[in-house]
C-alpha cells in the first residue's frame, strides 16, 4: 500500500534569528566595517544557521513522522474495517451456504420420498399383477387338468369299449375257429371213413387176388 506522503514545511525562523539571517538586505549593507561575507562566516550566524536547520529538519521529521502515523492508523483502520467486511461477508456466506445447504438437503428429502413412493407403488402395482397372474395360472392349470381328467377319462372309457369289443370280437372269432375246428374234425372223419372204406376194399380185392393166384398155382 501507498504510504500517503503530506508536504512538510519548515519550521518558522525563532524570533531571536540574529538580525543578519532575518534581513538578508541588512547583511548586504556595511557594517562595523567588515564585508558581509566575513559576517556570515562568523560562529554566531553559523551556529544560528546550523540550528535553524536542524529544527527546521526536526519539525519536517516530526510532520513526517505524525504523517506515517496518521497513515498507519489510517491503514489499521481500513484493515480493521476490510477484516470485518470480510468477516460479514464470510458470515453471509456461511449463512447463504448453510440456508443452500438446507434447502438442497429439504429438496433430496423431498425427491427421496417422492422416489420412495413412487417406488412403493410400482412395487404395489407388480404385487398385485403377480397376484392376478398367479390367480389365473392356476385357473389356467386347474382348466388344463380338467380338460386333460376328462380327456383321459374318455381314452379310458374308449378304450374299456374297445376291451369289450376286441373280447367279444376274440370270442366269436374263438367259437368260428372252434366250430371250423369241430366242422374239419367231421369232414375229417368222414375222408378217414371214406379211406378205411376204400382201404379196406382193396384188402377184399388184394385177398381175392392173392387167392386166385395161389389157386392158380396150385
Amino acid at each position: 500500500m501507498d504510504w500517503p506522503m503530506t508536504s512538510s514545511t519548515p519550521a518558522s525562523k525563532p524570533q531571536n534569528q540574529p538580525p543578519a539571517l532575518a534581513s538578508p538586505s541588512l547583511a548586504s549593507a556595511p557594517s562595523t566595517g567588515k564585508p558581509w561575507w566575513r559576517r556570515w562566516s562568523e560562529p554566531i550566524v553559523v551556529a544560528t544557521v546550523v540550528i535553524a536547520l536542524i529544527m527546521g529538519a526536526a519539525a519536517g521529521f516530526q510532520s513526517i513522522k505524525g504523517d506515517i502515523h496518521a497513515s498507519e492508523a489510517r491503514v489499521h483502520e481500513e484493515v480493521r474495517t476490510s477484516e470485518a467486511r470480510l468477516h460479514e461477508e464470510i458470515q453471509a456466506s456461511e449463512a447463504r451456504l448453510h440456508e443452500e445447504i438446507q434447502t438442497s438437503e429439504a429438496k433430496l428429502h423431498e425427491e427421496i420420498q417422492a422416489s420412495e413412493a413412487r417406488l412403493t407403488e410400482r412395487i404395489r402395482a407388480n404385487e398385485v399383477r403377480i397376484q392376478d397372474t398367479e390367480v389365473r395360472l392356476r385357473e389356467e392349470i386347474h382348466a388344463s387338468e380338467a380338460r386333460l381328467t376328462e380327456r383321459i377319462q374318455a381314452n379310458e372309457i374308449r378304450i374299456q369299449d374297445t376291451e369289450v369289443r376286441l373280447r367279444e370280437e376274440i370270442h366269436a372269432s374263438e367259437a368260428r375257429v372252434n366250430k371250423r375246428i369241430d366242422d374239419l374234425r367231421g369232414e375229417f372223419k368222414e375222408e378217414i371213413g371214406s379211406v378205411n372204406d376204400r382201404l379196406d376194399a382193396m384188402n377184399d380185392k388184394m385177398d381175392l387176388l392173392l387167392e386166385t393166384l395161389l389157386a392158380s398155382k396150385s
